[in-house]
């Protein structure tokens, strides 16, 4: 009888070997000779998967294995089954979001870079009266591709265009106006050579500007946006242009030597419109700034040159 027993076993192994059926979530993947070395396999290529960004990985269905005769033609397919695995591992990335002032700018997958990129943006700014909250901050997704990430260097010029335009607004409130007309710009660098209201003898009257003494050919830039209604020598003012800005302002550029727009023509808070020169009643280079609200002279140096 043992000997039929033995017999039996013989022929069954003949045609059928062990193996492993493999399954997930209660549907048949696949097969494996040995459930060890499969858990192992997962253990290495998903678990413990690496790639740029990942965090981590998880397997929310674990495969169920169940040892089966089974046809000894039939072919495992580990490699199959690890894709489907793979296929429904839940991966998580990791990446990061530059924020200025609680506003996210961009998204980059480098915090070390990101962080050197947000130090120097800082050091260049340190000096700057504006708010500058400047930081990296850590965030996940499942899907990377969704996200937009940008290379550092994008993003730090991102960064660098928000904080010019925080700058810029940051000046314009302390920038002073008149009437509504903000004067964004000085027309020159330079030193009060003659103050408004002071009297000399080269003048019939009182000073109705501000004297800039500066080098010959100095770039005039306009103190505002404005047309100009003149542009042409005129007397003790020598070359002179004049730039209406709106509301009653105007602003007067005289002892030019040269003049570079024409009645008529629209111009911009520092847009170049003459040079400083020598014409008309004038002792040394410099500029004559006059400011006038409705045709009356006041003083500039209430708003430009304190």
């Amino acid at each position: 009888m043992a000997f039929g027993l033995g017999l039996i076993i013989a022929i069954i192994l003949l045609k059928y070997k062990p193996a492993y059926v493999v399954s997930l979530s209660g549907e048949q993947i696949g097969y494996v000779n040995s459930a060890t070395e499969l858990k192992n396999k997962i253990q290495e290529e998903i678990i413990n998967m690496e790639g740029k960004n990942i965090d981590f990985v998880t397997l929310e269905n674990m495969p169920n294995y169940e040892i089966k005769l089974v046809d000894r033609n039939q072919e495992t397919n580990e490699d199959e089954i690890l894709l489907a695995l793979k296929d429904d591992a839940k991966i998580m990335y990791k990446y990061y979001a530059v924020v200025l002032n609680n506003e996210t700018v961009s998204y980059v997958d480098n915090m070390e870079e990101a962080e050197n990129a947000v130090n120097q943006i800082k050091e260049e700014h340190k000096n700057d009266s504006i708010k500058l909250d400047l930081l990296i901050t850590t965030n996940y997704t499942e899907n990377i591709n969704e996200i937009g990430i940008q290379p550092v260097t994008v993003a730090k010029e991102e960064v660098e265009e928000k904080v010019d335009f925080l700058i810029e607004e940051d000046l314009k409130t302390k920038r002073p106006s008149i009437n509504g007309v903000l004067l964004a710009v000085t027309p020159v660098t330079g030193r009060i050579s003659s103050r408004f209201g002071s009297i000399s003898s080269i003048r019939s009257g009182a000073h109705t500007g501000t004297d800039i003494a500066c080098a010959f050919g100095t770039p005039i830039k306009a103190v505002a946006n404005g047309t100009v209604t003149f542009s042409a020598k005129n007397g003790s003012y020598g070359n002179l242009i004049k730039i209406d800005h709106g509301n009653g302002v105007e602003t007067w550029y005289a002892h030019c030597n040269k003049l570079y727009k024409t009645v008529g023509e629209k111009v911009e808070a520092g847009e170049k419109i003459a040079e400083v020169g020598l014409t008309g009643n004038t002792t040394g280079a410099h500029l004559h700034l006059e400011i006038r609200v409705n045709g009356k002279a006041i003083n500039p140096q209430k708003y430009l040159y304190k």
